[in-house]
């Protein structure tokens, strides 16, 4: 089993914007936390009445963004309070600073290393932190490509996974995390994971008793993370979190 990984993968994502396209929308930095899509239609058409001299129109779609907006606000604010009791103080101040609408520190962690390391340069800084976890793995002996691995019919249960069970891993995927390299949003594994664990469990189940891997499967972002704030050096202050 050795198919055309990007030719899989970019039919995989022809099928996502075909069935589910994606749909944009503006929003301004200056927007309140509770403004929604349609809140912004409703003001738009309240403008476009008032513009073309619908008085009586304008009067219903002004009473209407005034009726919504208390009830975006309410909801946007009842949800941020939920769980701040039982969170650590730090976490509750915090929220409650960004709900009044007060300045919260937001430096970016890596401004430090970046200004004092490399002058400024991003990508400096990226090639810099590459070759430094790479070097963590320099110890390790490399495969052989003409080396012949021994492969056994019988594989191990252990290895084996079956269809109820990655129905269950794939609804406990969470869905606010990126995406993998292959660029699958999280909720479509979620959401469908009636339709995609039977594919997937018979995919994975083949690569195991094939003895081969999908190169995109061997492919993960790394996220560096700052042991300290703000961190000063890349090999004592940050660590990697797949």
């Amino acid at each position: 089993m050795q198919p055309d990984d990007a030719g899989v993968l970019q039919h995989c994502h022809s099928l996502l914007d075909y069935y589910l396209p994606l749909i944009t929308d503006k929003c301004h930095t200056t927007d309140k936390p509770w403004v929604t899509i349609q809140f912004r239609h409703l003001i738009r058409c309240r403008q476009y009445a008032l513009k073309t001299g619908q008085t009586a129109r304008y009067k219903v779609y002004r009473k209407c963004v005034q009726r919504m907006s208390r009830t975006l606000q309410q909801k946007c604010y009842a949800r941020k309070m939920e769980g701040l009791c039982a969170s650590n103080p730090r976490s509750w101040w915090q929220s409650i600073k960004q709900i009044a609408g007060q300045a919260v520190n937001t430096t970016q962690p890596l401004i430090v290393p970046v200004n004092q390391l490399h002058d400024s340069d991003v990508q400096a800084l990226v090639d810099s932190a590459n070759r430094f976890f790479q070097s963590m793995a320099g110890d390790l002996s490399p495969l052989d490509d003409d080396s012949t691995l021994t492969r056994s019919d019988v594989v191990p249960d252990e290895f084996v996974i079956s269809l109820e069970d990655l129905k269950r891993k794939l609804r406990q995927i969470n869905i606010h995390k990126a995406p993998e390299p292959n660029g699958l949003p999280n909720w479509l594994l979620r959401d469908f994971s009636s339709d995609l664990a039977s594919p997937v469990c018979a995919i994975y189940n083949a690569s195991v008793h094939e003895g081969f891997v999908p190169s995109w499967w061997k492919k993960a972002n790394v996220v560096p993370v700052p042991k300290v704030q703000p961190p000063r050096a890349i090999r004592a202050d940050l660590h990697t979190e797949p």
